[in-house]
Parts: C-alpha cells; sequence; structure tokens
C-alpha cells in the first residue's frame, strides 16, 4: 500500500507499535502465568536450514513460550510452558526448563481403565547445550538433551531415570531447498515436532530423521522419514494408560507387542518393543518476527497410528530486542 503523505504512514506505524505491544503483553502474561515452569525443546538440535540464522546464534540472554502437540487415535499429548537460555556466542548457548504436560485418552482405552481420563502435570527438569555452525557448504548444529527425573511416572511424565540425548543436524541449501539429516542416540526417544508419543521410554536407541524443506518466504514445507533403532532391553511407560494411585506401576512380564502402552502403565520388552519408523510431512508459517505457527503429520509404520500436530511459539527475546523498522 502506497501513502501520498506521512500521515497514513504515521498510523501504520502506530498500528505496528500496538500490535508489537499487544503480543508482548499476551507473551508475558503467558509467561507469568506459569513462571516456574518451562517448555521442553520438541527436537535439541536445529531442524531447518539455518540460512535461516545465517550468523548462528544471536549473543545473550533468550526467553520463549510455546504450546505444543500430538492428537491420535490413543490420546493428545500436549505440553505448555517456556524457556530460558543464555547464547554465550553465536555458536554456543544453553537453555533450561520443565514442561507443563496435558494428556488425553482415547475412548477405547478409557473403557478397560477408567482412571486415564486426562493427565497434567509437571514434566521432567532439562537442560540442552545447543552448538551451532552455520557454513555455505554444510550447515550443522548438534544438542546434549539432558533431563532429571522429577516428573510423575504413573502419569508417564518421567522415567523415574535421569536421561541424556545427543542429536545432530546437518543440511546445505539449494536456493529454496535445503536437503537435511538429523541422527542422534541417546536412553530415551527423545518426542519430535512431528510426533509427540503417547508413551515415553527408557533405554539405549538411535534416532534419524531425513528428508527436504522447501522455504518459500514465511512459509516452510517438510517432508521426511525417520526411524527409531533400539538396542538391548527397553521400558516403556504409557502416558494415556493411568497407573492405580496405590499400584507401585512396575512392570509385568516382557511383551513384544508394542500397543502394550494402551493395556498397561509400565510395559518391558526387548529392542523390538520400540523400534520404530515411518514418515513426516509439515508446515510452518512464521507470519512476523516473534511468531511461529506450525502443523505437522507423522504415520507410524509399525505402530499403524497417524498423529496430527500443532505448535505456537511466542519468542519473547526477538520482542525485547529493538529492531529497526
Amino acid at each position: 500500500m502506497k501513502f501520498t503523505d506521512g500521515s497514513g504512514q504515521g498510523a501504520l506505524k502506530s498500528r505496528n507499535r500496538w500490535f508489537r505491544g499487544t503480543g508482548l503483553f499476551c507473551a508475558i502474561v503467558l509467561l507469568s502465568s506459569y513462571a516456574p515452569l518451562f517448555a521442553q525443546s520438541p527436537n535439541p538440535a536445529a531442524t531447518g536450514p539455518a540460512k535461516e540464522n545465517p550468523g548462528g546464534f544471536t549473543p545473550g540472554w533468550t526467553m520463549g513460550t510455546r504450546f505444543e502437540g500430538s492428537y491420535s487415535g490413543d490420546g493428545g499429548v500436549y505440553d505448555l510452558g517456556s524457556a530460558l537460555g543464555f547464547n554465550f556466542s553465536r555458536h554456543f548457548g544453553i537453555d533450561a526448563g520443565v514442561p507443563l504436560y496435558f494428556v488425553s485418552s482415547s475412548s477405547t482405552i478409557k473403557k478397560n481403565n477408567p482412571g486415564a481420563v486426562s493427565g497434567i502435570g509437571v514434566g521432567t527438569f532439562f537442560t540442552d547445550l545447543r552448538l551451532n555452525y552455520p557454513n555455505p557448504s554444510l550447515n550443522y548444529s548438534s544438542a546434549i538433551h539432558l533431563t532429571a527425573p522429577t516428573g510423575d511416572t504413573k502419569k508417564g511424565f518421567s522415567t523415574g531415570h535421569a536421561t541424556w540425548n545427543l542429536a545432530n543436524h546437518i543440511d546445505h541449501a539449494f536456493g529454496d531447498f535445503s536437503p537435511f539429516l538429523d541422527a542422534g542416540v541417546g536412553n530415551t526417544v527423545m518426542d519430535t515436532r512431528f510426533f509427540h508419543r503417547p508413551f515415553i521410554t527408557y533405554g539405549y536407541n538411535a534416532q534419524f530423521n531425513g528428508g527436504v524443506e522447501y522455504d518459500p518466504a514465511n512459509f516452510s514445507f517438510s517432508a521426511s522419514a525417520y526411524d527409531v533403532a533400539p538396542l538391548g532391553n527397553q521400558t516403556v511407560i504409557s502416558r494415556v494408560y493411568r497407573c492405580g494411585s496405590a499400584a507401585k506401576c512396575s512392570a509385568g512380564a516382557p511383551t513384544k507387542n508394542r500397543k502394550s502402552y494402551t493395556t498397561a502403565s509400565v510395559s518391558t520388552g526387548a529392542a523390538d518393543l520400540v523400534r520404530d519408523n515411518g514418515f513426516n510431512a509439515g508446515i510452518d508459517y512464521k507470519p512476523v518476527g516473534y511468531l511461529d505457527l506450525e502443523f505437522d503429520f507423522s504415520r507410524s509404520v509399525p505402530l499403524q497410528l497417524n498423529s496430527y500436530s500443532f505448535g505456537i511459539g511466542v519468542d519473547l527475546s526477538w520482542l525485547m530486542r529493538p529492531h529497526v523498522h
């Protein structure tokens, strides 16, 4: 839109300041409402092309709030909170927090487990050590994700053990297209932006996700295939089948049933209990610098499960930095 005098431009600037102020106010209200609570990182290693920030991290304090989750035929898993961190340089940063979970079970599970109506509670305390090295030839980022067993195991918010994951991401941009590969190892299967699982696991595993991302303007489209390769004995703690208040939630006999989380609170077995593979697709939209909206789909082949995910993120540190208009 063109203006013939300064009054229109002044009105536009005033309106932009109002929107920014409103966004900051809403974000601060959301943050203050859950002051002791922090959102879990959806994926500790950067996903998507590093060309979005070719200089690396912005040094200084970082703060953001996010509401995200997944819904499938086995129930819904959502988390809400904020993350606080500090970037020591353009290549190294750290953040920490605790997510607040909201979990709902499917009607089928409720018939066998009437107590599994919903689950609300604080998850595990986590900290991320993050590295980021953008390069015209090959962009690389990595993170170590550590958690403490602070969540309620009876609700499936903690494995009852400290966990760790090392995740790595590489990509190279060809114009608006960026092929990428994520690879990681750990002693639990990490949730991703595509799939908040209706269970959590404890046991060694490797995770891989590879595909391509297309980034025209403020939109981003991605398609990928993933694989989870467990090693050794595994424990699965259900998020959608509730353990009784008086029970110790001990595991039953070893099982190979990958859907055991729908009929038991805790189950154990060999590597096949957790082995998984499938494909993902997602759409991400960033209308303004501080706001991120996304919708994702994931299909687990072994579980025969479709998962629909969303994310709404607000970068509070972006709102607090001065910007040239």
